[in-house]
């Protein structure tokens, strides 16, 4: 089998995605279906309890695939800024809902846009009313969705990091992040790269390419720890109350 930059496994299929390209296998490593003409997708998700795959490209769609069915069933373009779709998505834990953090407009201006999980019609857009303040990655835990991302400002000594919960469309109990849990030395200093928060990022990075072995390898963090510790956003919320 082909080595992967995304790469997923629910029990019944696996996805792997390089790019331009989405394939189907079985358990046997056989090919069932291939999916072209696409652009810069390699992350993605299964819907919990289900063979929908959900793939995102970094350009501005996501890609909705009914894998019992080998078929595309739906194509959503949520930007025209046309790149730099790298932001977090997922499901909730019951799968009756999808998020996708989003630059819908503007480059540098985030939001998160929920649909739903069956029909991936939009429910919601929030979070978009503050231009200092930008969304990396969202997680749904059973007792909640969490976020984190960072605060622009003025001077670089008063950019922050944070993790949040979401209630009400908004964010609440924002804690920054000042925890060194799991920080690793690295080769030039930053406002973020003495806390939590860059492990975080790239951890989160590899959750949604599947983990696959390919993937670590671009991530200097991971890279450096010869077995990567699993870490949430709900666990750095947690070390840093």
């Amino acid at each position: 089998m082909k080595k992967f930059y995304g790469f997923f496994d629910n029990g019944k299929y696996k996805v792997g995605c390089n790019g331009g390209t989405i394939y189907v296998y079985d358990q046997n490593e056989n090919e069932l279906a291939k999916f072209k003409g696409f652009s810069c997708t390699y992350k993605g998700a299964f819907r919990p309890g289900s063979n929908v795959f959900v793939a995102k490209s970094i350009v501005d769609h996501l890609l909705v695939f009914d894998l019992d069915k080998l078929s595309l069933v739906k194509k959503i373009k949520f930007s025209r800024v046309g790149g730099a779709q790298d932001e977090g998505f997922a499901f909730s834990s019951t799968g009756d809902l999808f998020y996708n953090i989003e630059k819908p407009v503007i480059s540098y201006r985030t939001q998160l846009t929920i649909y739903d999980g069956s029909t991936f019609e939009k429910v919601a857009e929030c979070l978009n009313d503050d231009e200092n303040m930008v969304l990396r990655h969202v997680e749904a835990q059973e007792d909640g969705v969490y976020l984190f991302g960072y605060v622009k400002a003025r001077s670089i000594l008063d950019c922050y990091s944070f993790a949040a919960k979401l209630s009400d469309y908004k964010l609440t109990d924002i804690r920054k992040i000042k925890s060194h849990a799991y920080d690793v030395p690295v080769i030039w200093d930053s406002w973020f790269h003495d806390t939590d928060y860059r492990y975080l990022l790239e951890y989160k990075n590899w959750e949604l390419h599947g983990f696959s072995e390919k993937e670590a390898q671009s991530h200097e963090c991971l890279m450096l720890k010869p077995e990567p510790p699993k870490v949430s956003i709900k666990k750095i919320w947690e070390l840093n109350a």
